[in-house]
């Protein structure tokens, strides 16, 4: 009887360190460093950074946060791909994560499903006042020194609202280095690529919680194959795609060997699909 109460005791024990380790887990923040060589970024855009962020849902950007996004050399655009908030989520801490973005420059951002199960409208209100460009379906033309690329974002695909022949009606029409920001990487799987050159995407939290010898506790096969970081989708080298384990959580507020980031992006025209 001793015994076995010993070792109940031990697993329980066991299961309070694990619980309180993956709480600490999810309040981390990590900023990774990536650069990546686009074949048809033009030689003006050489050398430019993005900072790209996502899935935030009730989290709060504090000012620790923002110092160490500070520590790095800054973006000239950051980019927010989705889940900006969440059911039940404070609104105004919402868009508070954003106006802190929007203090160190332009930014610019997609839907993700768990905006939707919100006051979307609210939202895109506030960050309109903010100076915020939401991109839903549709392309944005960015331009220096008389060359230019397009940065592209594809409305929320699980709530049925990507259009991605409408969001590629411009680049198509007069094409050059194409940059797509969407929430869910599920939504290139049916998609045109051709004429897209790197799409940055959120969603799968990496897994979240991802067990030793297992992988994510809960996901499905597309997304254990595209869980997080570079991949060429599918085989083509003409499409590189980035997917963070984004900011928040979901659902339950841990985190297990999986830890929150975001990344500064630095564009390099060159060969094709190169990453490092």
């Amino acid at each position: 009887m001793m015994v076995a109460f010993t070792i109940i005791a031990g697993l329980l024990a066991a299961a309070g360190v694990l619980v309180v380790y993956m709480l600490w887990e999810a309040r981390g923040f990590t900023i990774t460093e990536e650069e990546v060589v686009l074949k048809r970024l033009p030689s003006t855009f050489d050398g430019v950074r993005l900072f790209f962020i996502s899935d935030f849902h009730r989290r709060q950007l504090t000012d620790r946060h923002i110092e160490q996004i500070l520590g790095h050399r800054q973006a000239s655009l950051f980019l927010v791909g989705g889940d900006m908030t969440d059911q039940g989520a404070h609104l105004e801490s919402s868009v508070e994560n954003i106006a802190k973005l929007r203090q160190l420059g332009p930014v610019t951002a997609v839907h993700g499903n768990h905006d939707y199960k919100a006051n979307v409208r609210e939202l895109d209100d506030k960050l309109n006042q903010l100076g915020v460009k939401v991109l839903d379906n549709e392309a944005m033309r960015l331009e220096q020194n008389g060359q230019f690329i397009w940065l592209v974002g594809w409305d929320d695909y699980s709530s049925k609202r990507t259009n991605v022949k409408l969001a590629m009606s411009e680049p198509k029409q007069e094409p050059s280095c194409t940059i797509v920001l969407t929430h869910d990487p599920l939504s290139l799987r049916k998609a045109e690529l051709q004429g897209i050159d790197l799409v940055l995407s959120g969603h799968t939290h990496g897994g979240q919680i991802y067990l030793p010898g297992y992988g994510p506790l809960r996901t499905s096969k597309f997304y254990r194959k595209y869980l997080c970081g570079w991949h060429n989708f599918l085989g083509q080298g003409s499409t590189t795609l980035f997917i963070t384990k984004g900011f928040g959580t979901s659902h339950v507020p841990f985190r297990l060997l999986c830890k929150p980031e975001a990344h500064f992006i630095t564009l390099r025209s060159g060969i094709d699909g190169q990453i490092s």
